[in-house]
């Protein structure tokens, strides 16, 4: 009995994990089967890069920074408490006397801090991490902005180098044809042997150049999948878009002045450095006013005890004799 429910149990595990590897593998060759075009590539690349990571952790260590500014505003509160045991020549705790005995103490202590004007270098810290917070939230759109710009020249460079290795390509099976055909010909004795021995060397040069164009697609595809951040080893293949339905825009129809305006508006990297500005300035205003006194209220409240601070020092006794 023992031994059939065994079996049962090692049945099913199996069944559960060759359940697991068919749906791993239906993931695995589904994303082996998928094309990248431009748009997937850029929309890719703008979610997951390393430096769009790290921007984004950057923002939240802003908000950390800014809410701590903020409260730093409201007063602090400190509990502390000790205990000790104390022998020979020593300063009793809660009269303060100079005695010479053991004793246990206790102490308990309570206080608070507030600043109650400090020329708005506070306030204006508060201001200053507000701006630098809306910088860090700006700067994320900067990042994923040159991330695009990046990952679509990465992709248009790997088209590129994919067209010049098929010309390569093209350029060496000419090559071969050629010295094929001449080749005839000098064993014929129609041609010498110095124009087959030149398209021999033109053939290596052409294979050459193939195997160059061919490692550029590859060094291409890698330098994508980096600001992609997808593993080298996974499988990568490229949509290339039909050049006729790419839609061009005259350059002689673009101003100048409304390109620049329009960059100046729009562009992630103005807007972060005018936030940098102004934090900048108000960081220059809180510096300021740390040249000036702080006014500042403190409270304390504490509490001491001595287990030796209260002893019976003899005990009287009345006897009442019965008559």
């Amino acid at each position: 009995m023992m031994k059939v429910c065994r079996q049962q149990v090692f049945l099913h595990m199996l069944k559960k994990y060759l359940l697991t590897a068919l749906i791993a593998g239906c993931f695995i060759n589904q994303a082996s089967a998928q094309r990248w075009n431009l748009k997937t590539v850029v929309d890719y690349a703008m979610q997951h890069n390393i430096g769009v990571k790290l921007s984004e952790v950057q923002a939240r260590i802003s908000a950390l920074d800014y809410r701590q500014s903020k409260l730093s505003q409201y007063p602090n509160l400190n509990f502390s408490g000790n205990t000790s045991l104390n022998s020979g020549s020593n300063q009793d705790p809660t009269t303060f006397n100079r005695i010479t005995q053991t004793y246990l103490s206790a102490g308990l202590q309570l206080q608070s801090s507030a600043d109650i004007f400090n020329f708005y270098s506070k306030q204006n810290t508060i201001a200053a991490n507000n701006w630098e917070l809306q910088a860090a939230k700006a700067n994320i759109d900067k990042i994923r902005n040159d991330i695009a710009l990046t990952a679509a020249n990465a992709f248009l460079q790997i088209l590129l180098s994919m067209e010049q290795q098929k010309i390569t390509g093209v350029q060496v099976q000419q090559t071969k044809a050629q010295l094929f055909n001449t080749q005839k010909l000098v064993d014929a004795g129609a041609l010498p042997q110095l124009n087959a021995s030149q398209l021999e060397a033109q053939l290596a040069l052409d294979s050459v150049n193939f195997l160059t164009a061919k490692g550029n697609v590859t060094q291409n595809i890698l330098l994508l999948k980096s600001y992609m951040n997808i593993d080298a080893a996974a499988p990568f293949e490229i949509d290339a878009p039909p050049v006729e339905s790419i839609p061009l825009e005259s350059i002689a129809d673009l101003q100048p002045d409304y390109v620049y305006n329009m960059a100046l508006t729009n562009q992630p990297l103005q807007r972060y450095n005018e936030l940098r500005l102004k934090a900048a300035e108000k960081y220059r205003l809180a510096a300021r006013g740390k040249m000036y006194p702080t006014f500042s209220l403190f409270g304390s409240l504490g509490s001491g005890y001595n287990n030796q601070a209260q002893q019976v020092i003899g005990i009287s006794q009345t006897t009442i004799n019965n008559v």
